[in-house]
């Protein structure tokens, strides 16, 4: 399972809504101070908000501004990296070699761009139709020790 911290900025009866800090690795290293890439990092970090389930826990036990521990299964983030990279780059290749077989270099070129677009397409469906599937829903994993509670 993986894991990410993040702070909880919305209550629901049976989810959170968890406000995670996306950052640059250099946040551990120790010339930070004195480099400019820490500096860039810093500045060009966001957040992500993201719907958790409860996986059990009380909602009246967790107050806004806690820090949660969120989970996703590692299979479930292996397999989506796999099909947002691959299938609009395998849809690209052939579909811009089926152009190029067609119709020379100008086929080929709007056969790559018509591929990379029907690949994207296909992937926004695809994550669609899985939304409601639980795989590839995050779940509250714990609430850290060092958030307060009244």
């Amino acid at each position: 399972m993986l894991e990410e911290r993040g702070r909880i900025v919305a209550i629901e009866t049976d989810a959170v809504w968890v406000e995670t800090t996306q950052r640059s690795a250099c946040n551990g290293c120790e010339a930070k101070s004195g480099c400019g890439t820490g500096l860039l990092g810093d500045f060009f970090s966001s957040s992500t908000r993201v719907r958790a389930v409860l996986n059990g826990l009380p909602a009246d036990k967790i107050s806004l501004n806690d820090i949660a521990v969120i989970g996703i299964a590692e299979n479930a983030l292996t397999s989506s990296t796999l099909l947002v990279y691959m299938v609009p780059l395998i849809s690209l290749v052939l579909v811009a070699l089926l152009g190029d077989h067609l119709f020379a270099e100008i086929g080929a070129v709007t056969g790559a761009l018509l591929g990379l677009l029907t690949g994207a397409l296909g992937v926004r469906w695809y994550s669609r139709r899985q939304s409601t599937n639980p795989t590839y829903t995050p779940v509250v994993l714990r609430i850290e020790p060092g958030s307060d509670h009244s």
